[in-house]
């Protein structure tokens, strides 16, 4: 039976990402390999009910070969809600680089999406 999903996104270095996470959006370091230092292989980040898990590049192909590709070419978005969504993009359009611009959606949602610093795209509504 299904429990739960934990994105686990590749990414060029875990730390400088965790920075981005906390720095930005407000997430915490919940645990990394190793504990510390500037060369974390993973990490999980944490925030309200969101966990994220960060994996580094090279790392995560020597776990599933079939990954290896020269560059990071994002395939997917996070879909993340929000209580309030104009106001977290009142907080963050000076701090990050948009992706899209807040709108209401075909399905009637506010929303609008930002870049990561490996330019996934992080789509925040309400």
């Amino acid at each position: 039976m299904y429990e739960s999903i934990t994105t686990n996104i590749m990414v060029k270095n875990v730390k400088e990402t965790i920075d981005f996470y906390e720095q930005k959006l407000g997430f915490k370091k919940v645990l990394s390999v190793p504990e510390e230092g500037e060369n974390l292989n993973f990490a999980i980040i944490n925030k309200d009910k969101i966990s994220i898990m960060l994996q580094e590049q090279e790392n995560l192909i020597e776990e599933y070969p079939s990954l290896k590709t020269n560059d990071i070419i994002p395939t997917f978005t996070l879909f993340i809600t929000v209580e309030d969504v104009s106001k977290l993009y009142d907080e963050l359009k000076s701090k990050v680089e948009i992706a899209k611009e807040i709108h209401k959606t075909f399905y009637g949602k506010d929303e609008f999406a930002i870049f990561d610093n490996n330019r996934n795209i992080l789509t925040i509504s309400c």
